[in-house]
């Protein structure tokens, strides 16, 4: 018998030649919660201890509605920033638009922290959703998952939708804006069109409404329900047996829904021609995608990501100057992927930034597996300065009125905070350290505050894992004092001052459509300046899509329509100020059947918990909610939470785990079987011999490690 062994290590020396690479040890530690393995390393603990108190929340809530229990551990391996999820040996660097993968042949859930704990814990629950439809699918079987996967052959928007809708809840802004556009351009896609387009009809948004349709009609449970039933019914009896429709009948009773809810906007809501122009589109500007729009001070430049012409062969995403009037380009400034020290461009959350001369643009990208702040001469397109600086993300640089600093929004151990650098990459100052997420900074004229969103503020409660929505929040620049304006509702972001700095504009989408809202500080009122049909938005809710230029009064915003993103402007914003904004109490991106709201739950005795200052505490799972650790047990029976994801999510105690369960160790390497070769074999009646041979592919659970052996016997 002849057998051979191969065992390798994967480090960044051997990487030569290859797309992966990994430019950092991680030294690997676990936390061991009643259901899962948490993988992290030491500069990230505190965020992962956090994570791991998600985990199980989110478990809790997703066996409710799916009827569901593991029979053993999944693994959870957290990376601190999307520079080092990039580098991870299990699935490789996916592109900046993957938040997280759920690798089914090992039941592995590996994601980075985004920056902010409510939206790492949506794409968190987005990702468990898959470890329970796996594991729905293989019947608890670890590894059976693809051959079950093969066999059921379910839609993207089945997976993809529903893990949105069960991670996310219902009313989701930009899922509403989708359906929107597709009703007034009449192209609300059937059933049948999603599951043979899924390129066409994007499945997560169509799939999430889609699901959330069938929960407000026929309640959560049924989902779960259909999700069990596929197993062995496969999808459409699945739908048959439990609501009694065909796909056939389902899918027309939805459309009609659709239909009937979001056609009516259309009189009452506004296109962007009215008091705007188009200024980046495909005919005037070569690309099919405009995002992150940024400004010139004297409003005559415009810089942008686009991945230009696709004739050209123009097919990633790069960063372009455009002439802010005609829409025409002038020049591409970066040219991504293909140039080392432009590896990736952070498209999805952070935009560039002129000086306040013009003269020099400052933005980020990966390098060498980190983000680096450049700083280029936008006249020749030369790297001016390249500030490699002490942390893991950077997003949103933004110049300071003297264009001697800049501040922006930096990330170490996946915690997001602001800072503030000199131009020439000394003197960095850190402004916040906390646990909120803090994005998005903007400079006032006179240099004295940083406005920026976060995620702070009264409605936020840390030690239950409650969250705001975003805030618009100002600094002082010199003392660090922080003030939330108040009078916000809904998710609030992208914040530009006015040229005076006496007005502050921002995204918002309190009204169930993300519009231009402005703040004006002398009145203390919000005045919302547009009311647009498709929405002010770019690809996440988060994205910035607006930029305010200084010396010219200009605005830029990304608007979505028929399914593409645009960028038009306007002169004096100002002058679309009206009367102040009154909340209505109408959300048009609530659900399409009416529905009774929720009875509120009574009784949970960790309702009234309040942390007592300066006193640590831990949230226990307890018979009935949740209980802190200073606080007794309640003694009175208490009537369980509804199967209801809107319920659920609202419940912030429900499903916290005790953490003084949580074991803690470093974690052991230990080798599984990735691949078995079919085994041959073979016999000649000449000679009376015969030969045989087959290979074997092992690794450990990240991908570190691997182990190949391959053997033939001849007799």
């Amino acid at each position: 018998m002849a057998v051979l062994l191969c065992a390798t290590r994967l480090d960044a020396q051997q990487y030569f030649g290859m797309n992966q690479v990994q430019y950092k040890h991680f030294d690997w530690q676990v936390i061991e919660t009643e259901h899962y393995l948490v993988h992290y390393y030491p500069e990230e603990r505190v965020l992962a201890m956090q994570a791991a108190r998600m985990a199980e929340r989110s478990y809790a809530r997703l066996s409710k509605i799916m009827d569901h229990q593991f029979r053993e551990k999944k693994p959870i391996i957290l990376f601190a920033s999307r520079s080092e999820f990039g580098q991870n040996n299990i699935t490789g660097d996916l592109g900046e638009g993957t938040s997280g993968v759920t690798e089914y042949s090992r039941d592995r859930l590996i994601l980075p922290f985004t920056g902010d704990l409510g939206s790492f814990e949506h794409v968190l629950a987005h990702e468990m959703v898959h470890e329970f439809q796996y594991d729905i699918f293989s019947r608890g079987k670890a590894g059976a998952n693809v051959q079950s996967l093969n066999q059921i052959d379910p839609p993207l928007w089945f997976i993809e939708g529903m893990a949105e809708y069960l991670s996310g809840g219902p009313g989701h802004t930009l899922t509403a804006s989708w359906l929107r556009d597709a009703a007034v351009n009449g192209n609300v896609p059937t059933l049948e069109q999603m599951t043979e387009r899924p390129d066409k009809y994007f499945p997560y948004r169509y799939g999430q409404a889609f699901w959330e349709y069938v929960g407000e009609r026929w309640g959560d449970a049924a989902i779960g329900e259909i999700l069990q039933n596929s197993t062995t019914l496969g999808v459409a009896r699945a739908f048959q047996r439990q609501l009694g429709l065909t796909l056939h009948e389902l899918s027309d009773e939805w459309r009609e829904a659709v239909n009937a809810k979001y056609l009516p906007q259309a009189a009452v809501l506004d296109r962007p021609r009215s008091f705007a122009e188009p200024l980046l589109t495909e005919k005037k500007s070569g690309g099919q995608i405009f995002l992150a729009p940024s400004l010139s001070s004297d409003g005559n430049r415009i810089a942008f990501l686009s991945n230009g012409n696709e004739k050209r062969g123009e097919l990633f995403i790069d960063l372009w100057l455009a002439d802010a009037h005609t829409g025409k380009r002038i020049k591409r400034l970066v040219q991504s992927t293909t140039n080392p020290n432009f590896e990736e461009l952070r498209l999805l959350y952070s935009q560039s930034s002129f000086s306040n001369d013009g003269r020099t643009l400052a933005f980020t990208a990966q390098r060498e597996g980190k983000d680096v702040l450049y700083l280029m001469d936008v006249a020749t397109a030369n790297v001016r300065a390249r500030l490699d600086l002490p942390v893991d993300a950077v997003w949103s640089p933004v110049w300071s009125p003297d264009d001697k600093q800049i501040a922006f929004s930096g990330s170490h151990g996946g915690i997001s905070d602001l800072y503030i650098v000199n131009a020439d990459g000394k003197g960095l100052r850190q402004l916040t350290n906390d646990l909120y997420g803090d994005l998005q900074p903007a400079w006032s004229p006179d240099g004295r505050r940083i406005a920026f969103a976060t995620d702070r503020g009264p409605e936020t409660d840390l030690s239950l894992l409650k969250f705001s929505k975003w805030r618009i929040a100002v600094m002082d620049a010199q003392t660090g004092a922080i003030e939330v304006l108040p009078g916000q509702g809904g998710l609030n972001l992208n914040p530009q001052w006015s040229p005076d700095g006496r007005e502050l504009a921002f995204i918002s989408d309190r009204t169930g459509i993300p519009n231009v809202f402005l703040y004006d500080f002398a009145a203390r009122q919000h005045y919302q300046i547009t009311n647009v049909l498709g929405g002010i938005s770019a690809i996440t809710e988060y994205s910035p899509a607006i930029s305010w230029a200084r010396g010219a009064d200009r605005m830029a915003f990304t608007y979505f329509e028929k399914g593409d993103y645009t960028v038009w402007a306007f002169d004096n914003p100002r002058g679309l100020k009206k009367t102040a904004f009154q909340p209505t109490g109408t959300n048009l991106a609530a659900g399409l059947v009416p529905t009774t709201p929720a009875v509120p739950q009574t009784g949970f005795d960790s309702l009234t918990l309040r942390p007592r200052a300066g006193e640590p505490t831990s949230t226990y799972r307890a018979p009935a909610g949740s209980r802190q650790s200073s606080v007794l047990p309640a003694q009175e029976s208490v009537a369980d939470i509804p199967a209801s994801v809107a319920a659920m999510n609202a419940d912030p105690v429900y499903g916290l785990p005790d953490t003084t369960r949580f074991k803690e160790h470093p974690y052991h390497v230990a080798f599984h079987p990735d691949y078995i070769a079919d085994p041959s074999i073979g016999y000649t009646p000449s000679y009376g011999t015969f030969a045989g041979g087959t290979a074997f592919v092992f690794s450990d659970l990240l991908g570190n490690h691997q182990l190949a052996v391959a053997g033939n016997v001849y007799g």
